[in-house]
């Protein structure tokens, strides 16, 4: 896959009565060392200015998606196992616990998919149930198909 790429990230919380999704589209760059796969790109922080810069990395049973800017964290996705992380946002810090149930990652020639479902605990309490979505494509392609709730 080409360096210059598009992404789209699509987050679900999994609430009580209504699944609650927000999907960003936004380009990036993607290289891959080592066996292991990088995609980085930015996202504007929710109802401000500033931006988040992430860093995921993904290599055989574990990603990691590392936030800096508006919001700091590294967050580890490894299957089966729980991984608390230190979430400082411009309101303070939030202590998360992820429990990761599914983490799939799909390569091919044009086009990364990783699909992860985890627990996310907010201060030792159970929020919700989460699905994250992250695709990439080349972005002289514009092959990236987007997901629309019907």
């Amino acid at each position: 896959m080409t360096r210059d790429v598009l992404v789209s990230v699509r987050g679900t919380q999994l609430l009580e009565d209504d699944p609650d999704t927000i999907e960003v589209i936004t380009t990036g760059s993607y290289y891959e060392r080592n066996g292991k796969h990088y995609l980085l790109y930015d996202e504007a922080a929710g109802g401000t200015d500033a931006f988040v810069h992430n860093r995921m990395k993904a290599a055989p049973g574990i990603v990691e998606v590392t936030k800096s800017g508006a919001v700091d964290c590294r967050m580890i996705f490894e299957c089966g196992k729980k991984h608390t992380v230190s979430y400082m946002t411009p309101f303070g810090l939030i202590l998360l616990g992820i429990t990761t149930s599914v983490l799939d990652v799909q390569t091919e020639e044009d086009r990364l998919c990783l699909h992860i479902e985890y627990a996310l605990e907010m201060n030792g309490e159970f929020v919700s149930g989460c699905i994250m979505e992250i695709r990439a494509c080349p972005r002289r392609s514009g092959a990236l198909q987007l997901t629309r709730e019907e």
